[in-house]
């Protein structure tokens, strides 16, 4: 690899695969991809770690497979970090501006802050990001983007934070220490998703992403170009495997693999005389495509009813002029797209694959996957200085929250980057 190109590694542990990078930044919207690969992860369970040694085995193999391909060496990378635990909350700190001049300055940002965390942080979370929503001057209706060196006698903070459980960050440190790879920092899959897979006009106007992976399917809307909320469910594609397996008495690896050869969750494209042969328990079988289809299409409604309850609870379903963006490797399973359309009333389309990161012409086709979906996002994210957030509010904060995201700044001024 030529070293005078800044070069940039991504890499994405999800529940049943790992997925890596390795990008030649030309430009920060022009980024080539010059080694990538996945391997399977078999140490993961609903996107926690549940085997150690299998997760470390899992990144050695995908890092060790895209360093030949880049024919370079990995020692630090961007990370994705699983969102299944995640907690979200809103929340405000006030604080008096005491010095004489009455202007604000990095000392009271910093103790709001410090106030809004008060309320939150327990002993076993650990806080992985605070976003600043805006500042709240001498109970001003309007909030303000950035305080610093303006005039008030108080201020509020409002804020977003993000947290995981201690043990949870711990496993993932302990994994990739013992895959000998440093962090650069880490990215919550969702934002690094979204990322890659939202244009800004969709942003803009109103969109929500469904990624459903393979244990979790994570929600997240942006209004005014702003994330507004976030969501976890703890249910993915290898549900719909399980169930699969349970009603025709095979194995999970029978039926997954007859899921992605026939799986379809639309039954108007299914021709009735459709018969398809698996191996069961207890030998060959035969079924119609249609009943491997309804087993199919039970679990994906369950997993889009709750996706539609949690954006009718937040108020957010009526600001989605973009509608849905369905990204994830169990969103590319035949007729998903109709099958959202009709659950959940808005527009519905798979990802946009990111312009920004390409690679060459026999590698374009496995890059624009969904499995690299998080990866590229990865890589977007480590060349811009855009600071996402996260909220997922209670019913007293809920209204004003959602009707003020669109007034959230973007980024705080340089000099307070080091506190969040």
């Amino acid at each position: 690899m030529n070293e005078a190109v800044p070069s940039v590694v991504a890499i994405d542990i999800g529940t049943h695969k790992v997925s890596v990078l390795i990008g030649k930044v030309h430009a920060p919207d022009n980024i080539q991809v010059i080694g990538m690969a996945t391997a399977r992860n078999r140490g993961m369970n609903k996107g926690k770690i549940v085997s150690l040694d299998k997760v470390i085995t899992a990144i050695k193999n995908a890092v060790q497979e895209a360093e030949d391909m880049a024919e370079c060496r990995v020692h630090s990378a961007w990370i994705s970090i699983p969102s299944a635990e995640l907690k979200s909350f809103y929340a405000s700190g006030r604080t008096p501006v005491e010095n004489n001049e009455h202007i604000i300055t990095t000392s009271e940002v910093v103790r709001a802050l410090e106030l809004a965390k008060a309320s939150h942080l327990t002993s076993d979370y650990y806080l992985v990001s605070a976003v600043p929503l805006g500042f709240e001057l001498d109970d001003s209706a309007e909030w303000v983007q950035n305080p610093i060196r303006m005039s008030a006698h108080s201020m509020m903070g409002h804020y977003q934070l993000m947290m995981l459980p201690i043990s949870t960050m711990q496993n993932l440190d302990r994994a990739l220490k013992g895959a000998n790879i440093g962090v650069e920092k880490m990215v919550v899959s969702c934002l690094a998703t979204a990322e890659a897979s939202l244009l800004k006009d969709e942003k803009e106007y109103g969109v929500c992403l469904v990624d459903i992976g393979a244990g979790t399917t994570n929600i997240a809307v942006y209004l005014d170009g702003r994330l507004a909320l976030t969501h976890t469910l703890q249910r993915g594609g290898e549900h719909v495997t399980r169930d699969i397996a349970a009603v025709l008495q095979t194995t999970t690896e029978e039926a997954e693999r007859i899921k992605l050869l026939y799986g379809c969750v639309d039954l108007k494209v299914v021709k009735p005389d459709h018969m398809i042969q698996f191996q069961g328990i207890d030998g060959p079988q035969t079924m119609s495509r249609i009943e491997l289809s309804e087993i199919i299409i039970a679990r994906y409604e369950e997993i889009l009813t709750q996706v539609h309850h949690e954006l009718q609870r937040n108020g957010a379903i009526h600001g989605l002029y973009h509608g849905v963006v369905l990204t994830g490797d169990a969103t590319q399973i035949e007729g998903m797209v109709s099958l959202v359309r009709r659950m959940l009333g808005v527009s519905a389309h798979l990802g946009n694959p990111p312009v920004q990161v390409y690679a060459e012409e026999h590698n374009q086709a496995a890059l624009r996957r969904s499995q690299y979906a998080t990866a590229s996002g990865l890589l977007i994210f480590s060349q811009s200085e855009t600071q996402e957030s996260i909220v997922e509010v209670n019913d007293t904060a809920k209204l004003s929250v959602v009707k003020r995201v669109g007034r959230a700044w973007s980024a705080l001024n340089n000099q307070l980057k080091s506190i969040f």
